[in-house]
């Protein structure tokens, strides 16, 4: 741990690829000193740690309950403190809603929602004992506007909309919180789109990661937002018949 009580202090769930991966890389070339959460990829986690030059990274299922605790025992002991927290993790388990099955539903609800809720309410404290600290979640265009096979999917993102506006009422005097939706992102989790098809438009592009991470590093630093919900889509909502990508 080579921290100082300076240096601001980060978590990133679900942080070892994906947009995770990238807010971590920027966050740390802000300054922040980053806790990076990975489920399965060690070997992600491990060479983001590389490219970090420090950092810590920790394995944990956010939706477990006893690895949620595991996570606020690690930063409680070896930091105190906590400045931002990200939550970035998330699943996907599409299915027609006709089809869709209560471990889809289960799945879905636990990783995507719930255990933001926990982890949010968990590191409260931490949160609140530094000036200015924030909370940032990860939502979905898909939780504004919803998407055909994506039942599971749009109601815990939406529900996480709900979460984050609560969330900002509450702690309004002490914690800033805001969340940001993307819409399609260039990630391992979005190959399954045909996203070459949809650029054949002229008007539609994949979101970048770099560019999730880029609006993180600027609601960590910003001052006056808090209660915002923040689309980055490109103007994909706004366009008709792409319902199902």
């Amino acid at each position: 741990m080579s921290t100082n009580k300076q240096q601001k202090v980060a978590l990133v769930t679900g942080g070892s690829r994906g947009i995770g991966r990238e807010i971590a890389l920027k966050l740390a070339k802000e300054g922040y000193y980053l806790i990076v959460n990975y489920f399965s990829s060690q070997n992600s986690a491990e060479q983001l740690l590389e490219e970090m030059g420090e950092g810590e990274i920790i394995q944990a299922d956010v939706s477990s309950q006893e690895d949620q605790k595991k996570l606020l025992a690690f930063v409680e002991k070896n930091f105190k403190k906590l400045d931002l927290l990200v939550n970035n993790a998330g699943i996907t388990r599409d299915n027609l809603l006709i089809r869709m099955s209560s471990k889809e539903w289960q799945q879905v609800l636990e990783t995507n929602l719930l255990s933001v809720i926990n982890l949010t309410e968990s590191f409260l404290p931490l949160l609140k004992k530094e000036k200015n600290s924030k909370i940032i979640n990860i939502s979905s265009t898909v939780g504004v506007h919803g998407n055909p096979g994506q039942a599971n999917y749009a109601l815990a993102k939406a529900g996480l909309i709900a979460f984050s506006k609560l969330k900002a009422k509450e702690l309004i005097s002490e914690i800033q919180v805001n969340c940001i939706a993307p819409g399609l992102v260039q990630t391992k989790m979005t190959e399954k789109f045909d996203i070459d098809k949809l650029s054949e438009t002229k008007i539609f592009r994949a979101i970048q990661a770099s560019e999730i991470a880029d609006l993180v590093a600027y609601l960590s630093k910003a001052d006056s937002l808090t209660g915002q919900v923040i689309e980055i889509d490109r103007g994909l909502s706004l366009l008709s018949g792409l319902e199902g990508l």
